[in-house]
């Protein structure tokens, strides 16, 4: 399982440098949770122009805590950070702010079009606005946040629960709200 792992963070740390070396550009580090725009996406090794979207997710693997050794595939953003979602944004007028908004941080959407993801995915990404208007990424109809705890990609620190509201985003989560 290691050695799976350390082929698709190579796999994702290739495919990033290969974007950013054609786009002839560095994404600002200030922007760590801020959809990156790209206008070239590699597939299959070879530049496709992706011209009305923008790459803003990508798939990798984290720790399972409940099986010891094993791991789980969740959404990522493109620089490998781990995004969650809120199983109940929405409901009862939920909104991610104050005290929420310093633990959880939004993947926004600076793009145009409907984002994209680096690899396939079985569902839907959207674009929603949260409650100070700015666009963000939403997947299955739920909107996708980073966890301030993580500092490093492939890290999962959030506090989740079976209960809990907040979840790791997986590719195969059904539709939300």
């Amino acid at each position: 399982m290691r050695l799976k792992t350390l082929f698709v963070s190579l796999g994702l740390a290739l495919m990033l440098v290969g974007m950013l070396a054609v786009c002839e550009s560095t994404p600002s580090m200030a922007s760590t949770y801020t959809a990156v725009s790209a206008s070239h996406v590699l597939t299959n090794g070879n530049v496709a122009r992706k011209s009305s979207s923008s790459v803003v997710v990508s798939v990798g693997e984290v720790p399972s805590h409940q099986a010891v050794g094993s791991t789980i595939t969740v959404l990522t953003t493109i620089k490998g950070m781990t995004l969650y979602l809120h199983e109940w944004q929405g409901a009862s007028g939920f909104s991610c702010d104050g005290t929420c908004a310093k633990t959880w941080h939004p993947l926004l959407y600076k793009g145009t079009g409907t984002p994209t993801s680096t690899t396939p995915l079985p569902g839907k990404l959207s674009v929603g606005t949260d409650y100070l208007g700015r666009q963000m990424v939403f997947y299955q109809g739920y909107p996708l946040y980073t966890y301030a705890g993580d500092k490093k990609p492939g890290e999962d620190n959030a506090p989740l629960a079976d209960n809990s509201p907040w979840q790791l985003a997986i590719p195969s989560i059904p539709t939300g709200l």
